[in-house]
This record gives structure tokens, C-alpha cells and sequence, in this order.
């Protein structure tokens, strides 16, 4: 059988099966680890059970010298003893952080402290999708305003517009640029 303890520091599962070791120098047992925020929850001991018994199989399964894993024969099994195959109750782990992007304005919220990172979104529109100093992430007070919005910027007049608009063959582009270059060069020429 195998050992049964409680783990303070599983807070994205609810159980986890250590496979032992089958040498026969210094063979190690396989052990089973609950997590302790279930025996806080109000329906804890059905949490418990369920992942002992999730957790058991992964055992039996691993004692029969079979794939261990969430394999078809394991959901079968599952299915059979009435267990499920994921814990619907992980812990919650609080906000700690926050962060707001100098452009957008957006605010991301971060268990850790982020460094020298930056809006994705932003870097995106912007910077082709690479990093830039432009959008780094700052760190904010949670309770503090967002900042105002930059005012949005006027649209630059594009030359291209009217030939991208008007989907004009890539022979007829060609024309119309090279007229736009005499153009250009003869309004440089004194």
C-alpha cells in the first residue's frame, strides 16, 4: 500500500501519486499526497475522497506495471469507482500585484512581480510583435485610477491609400508609382 500524507504546498491540485522505485537495492515505496486546503473546504471530505481514490488508481495502475497515467484504462477505471478525474475546487490564490501598460492603459494582475515585460497587445499593434520599452509594464497601487488615455492620434495621410483602395492591378501600381516619383523629383530639382 502506499503512504499517505498531506501537502501544504499543492495549491494548483488537489492530490499527486509518486511512483516508488521497483530496484531491489533500496526499493522505495510509492506514496500519495492530499492537499491541505481541502480539509478547510465546507465539502471537504468528498474532495478528499475523490482524490484518494483519483490518486489510488494512478497506484493500482502503477503496481500492475501499466501506464500510470489518464490513460483510457484509467478513465475507465474512474468511471467505474465513481470518482472524477479532476478536483473543481483549487485554491485561490490572491492578487498581489499590479501592473498597467503606459499605452493601452490596460491593468494585468500578477501573483508575482513582473520584470521587463511589457503589453503584449501593444508590442503587437505597434512593434510588430517585439519588445519595446515603450509599453513596459509599471507597477501600480490597486486601489489607485487608471490613468487617463493618451488622446488618440490623428491619422497620417497615406499616399498609398488610393491604390490600395482601389485594388488595382500590380502592373498599374507600378505605373502610377513611377509618375509619382517624377513627380517627387521634379519638385526637388531647383
Amino acid at each position: 500500500m502506499p503512504k499517505l500524507s498531506w501537502n501544504s504546498r499543492l495549491s494548483s491540485s488537489a492530490g499527486r501519486f509518486c511512483p516508488g522505485s521497483r530496484r531491489l537495492i533500496m526499493p522505495r515505496g510509492a506514496h500519495i499526497e492530499v492537499a491541505t486546503y481541502l480539509r478547510d473546504l465546507s465539502d471537504g471530505e468528498m474532495h478528499i475522497r475523490d482524490t484518494v481514490l483519483h490518486e489510488m488508481i494512478h497506484y493500482f495502475l502503477w503496481h500492475q506495471k501499466k501506464p500510470y497515467g489518464h490513460t483510457a484504462e484509467f478513465k475507465g477505471i474512474l468511471k467505474k469507482v465513481g470518482a472524477k478525474r479532476y478536483n473543481t475546487v483549487p485554491k485561490v490564490r490572491p492578487v498581489k500585484h499590479w501592473y498597467e501598460c503606459p499605452g493601452c492603459l490596460k491593468r494585468i494582475p500578477a501573483r508575482r512581480r513582473i520584470r521587463n515585460s511589457a503589453c503584449a497587445g501593444c508590442c503587437e499593434m505597434h512593434n510588430c510583435g517585439k519588445f519595446t520599452d515603450r509599453f513596459r509594464l509599471r507597477l501600480v497601487d490597486a486601489n489607485s485610477q487608471p490613468a487617463t488615455p493618451p488622446p488618440p492620434k490623428k491619422p497620417t495621410a497615406n499616399p498609398m491609400a488610393p491604390l490600395v483602395e482601389q485594388r488595382l492591378p500590380p502592373h498599374e501600381v507600378i505605373r502610377r508609382l513611377e509618375e509619382l516619383r517624377e513627380i517627387l523629383k521634379s519638385r526637388a530639382r531647383p
